[in-house]
């Protein structure tokens, strides 16, 4: 188990829901097959770009990155953590001094050992390069040293019972590589050097690429032969969802994280031996504007937006989609498994103000009387009689739910006369937008993390922007008050659950009363497999990870499972 000073120890439990496991392997015997090339689509793209940088926030191929880097323990949407580089974290008497033991014998990619030198200069180049910092590890930390090449101590600013959760889960890349790099922030990693279970690219292309196995991982399978068992996962480009379900109903993907309409009828139907899909519940996405620009800044703007934005419509539209029906309740932003976490006075405030309900006629009311008339054109003016002039709803071309949901609510903006319209940038420029903050509005998935504390220290937590208004924060709508940095703080302080509830409350109260951004749906995550070729899936009966393939974390306990069915399967794979 891991170990932590006695006054931590429960606190550390209930807010991370430690699991303790070892190192794992796809079976505890029989005759396992080897090879194949796993066919995966995460997401869409036209095309690929190059970059495996794993520490960049908005990377243009997002998730490869956790085949390739790995974390010191893995943190799976599950609410489990498993030792990886590292095999145990403990705590000194005082609370203040966080200590990680890591896992002997493993080696990089290219052979150089693995040691606590590329820990603390991972940390150390994240500090020097705040950009790169998107857990936010050095608002907690003042120093980071080697102990020995087998143990990294993390010098901490306060008692934070919450720090393994966000020190823990940081990829770790190598200092013989990395650090000859004079800029990380552009460092495109091409050639990556990892100590995951995939890191070779070969075959790349901008309509392909394989990540192929590690030759030198340091995980061993039940055969008693380095994992992982595949040779390699290949990453076809598709433009866009329609295109990427086609090629899942053809049987030529294996691994897929999409919305399939209808999928019993669509995808199972077609062959219900080997085509399976499961869904784990829980993944809250939002609207959210940037509050750097008129007349986003304005509270009451924000809210006349709320109250635009129809969610059942949503939901309606989506529910052969697997989303769920919209509970007024979700617009606290607090995960439904934290619903002790809801104070009343956020129920109360939900209540009486509407918030999270769509009321077209109340929408209108609050612009008017905030001085948003409407203007000769139909469309609404700023207060002083200037044109608001049209603004953009971006979401991601090819994801075509939320693209269906952009277009209810830009409808819905439109009908209380404001110019908005949809724009379907690709996923790096998406992404880009919103770090950078040259975007109107967007929409975008949240986190629903280990603790309340997660949701709340993406979006409001301004020390995640910098003073160029560049974010490595999840999508902030760059609402901020320093008040709400301190709460943040004194939450991870805090070892007495009343303390957790009370501040988290605090924390809830000032995210509806801002209107810091607005969930309007709770859709699951999306994961499609095919056992024709390869098994030791995560499934509903055996949930040892989150499946899709960009639950990234996760994605690390996949890597080592997947498995040909048997010696002729992986012949049947694609190339």
């Amino acid at each position: 188990m891991f170990k932590k000073s006695s006054s931590i120890v429960l606190a550390v439990v209930v807010l991370l829901m430690v699991v303790s496991i070892g190192a794992i392997s796809a079976q505890s015997s029989g005759q396992i097959a080897r090879g194949g090339i796993v066919m995966v689509q995460q997401a869409p793209a036209g095309s690929w770009i190059r970059n495996f940088n794993p520490l960049v926030p908005g990377n243009p191929i997002p998730g490869p990155q956790n085949h390739i880097y790995d974390p010191l323990m893995v943190y799976s949407r599950l609410g489990k953590v498993t030792p990886w580089l590292a095999t145990d974290f403990k705590f000194s008497s005082d609370g203040k001094t966080l200590t990680y033991t890591l896992r002997d014998g493993v080696k990089w990619s290219d052979g150089q050992p693995f040691s606590a030198d590329d820990v603390v200069f991972t940390f150390q180049m994240i500090k020097q390069f705040p950009a790169l910092d998107g857990n936010g590890q050095w608002t907690l930390l003042n120093d980071v040293k080697k102990v020995d090449n087998l143990n990294v101590e993390f010098d901490l600013k306060d008692v934070l019972a919450l720090s393994p959760n966000v020190i823990g889960k940081q990829l770790i890349v190598p200092q013989h590589i990395w650090a000859s790099i004079k800029d990380p922030t552009t460092f495109t990693d091409d050639t990556p050097v990892g100590t995951g279970a995939f890191t070779e690219v070969k075959n790349f292309s901008d309509q392909s690429f394989q990540l192929c196995a590690n030759p030198n991982y340091w995980q061993m399978g039940a055969d008693g032969k380095p994992l992982p068992y595949v040779d390699c996962l290949q990453y076809p480009a598709y433009t866009d969802n329609n295109a990427a379900n086609l090629a899942l109903i053809n049987g030529d993907l294996d691994w897929v994280g999409n919305q399939v309409g209808d999928i019993d009828n669509t995808y199972v139907a077609k062959d219900p031996t080997h085509n399976h899909y499961w869904f784990y519940p829980g993944n809250p996405w939002g609207f959210y504007v940037n509050a750097t620009k008129k007349p986003f800044s304005d509270v009451k703007f924000r809210q006349a937006l709320d109250f635009a934005i129809d969610r059942n419509q949503i939901a309606d539209a989506n529910k052969t989609n697997g989303y769920q029906a919209w509970d007024p309740t979700f617009a606290s932003g607090i995960s439904p498994k934290y619903s002790d976490f809801v104070p009343q006075s956020v129920k109360d405030y939900l209540t009486q103000s509407g918030q999270g309900t769509f009321n077209e006629d109340k929408a209108k009311q609050i612009l008017d009387d905030a001085g948003y008339k409407v203007g000769s054109d139909g469309f609404r003016t700023l207060p002083d009689g200037t044109p608001i002039g049209k603004f953009t709803v971006q979401i991601v071309n090819g994801w075509t739910d939320v693209v269906t949901a952009a277009q209810i609510i830009s409808q819905g903006f439109q009908d209380i006369g404001l110019d908005a319209n949809v724009v379907t940038p690709d996923q790096g420029t998406f992404q880009a937008n919103l770090q950078n903050g040259t975007f109107d509005t967007s929409l975008g998935w949240f986190t629903w993390g280990a603790t309340p504390w997660d949701f709340f220290h993406n979006t409001m937590d301004s020390r995640l922007t910098d003073a160029k208004g560049v974010s490595i924060g999840q999508w902030q709508s760059r609402v901020f008050d320093p008040k709400w940095n301190d709460l943040l703080d004194q939450y991870l302080t805090a070892t007495d659950p009343a303390k957790q509830k009370d501040i988290a409350g605090q924390l809830d109260l000032a995210y509806v009363q801002n209107d810091v951004s607005s969930l309007f749906a709770v859709i699951p995550d999306w994961y499609e497999y095919n056992t024709k070729r390869f098994t030791g899936w995560p499934t509903k009966d055996n949930p040892y990870a989150v499946g899709s393939p960009w639950a990234n974390e996760d994605a690390h306990l996949v890597d080592v499972q997947l498995h040909c069915v048997d010696a002729t399967s992986c012949g049947q794979s694609g190339s």
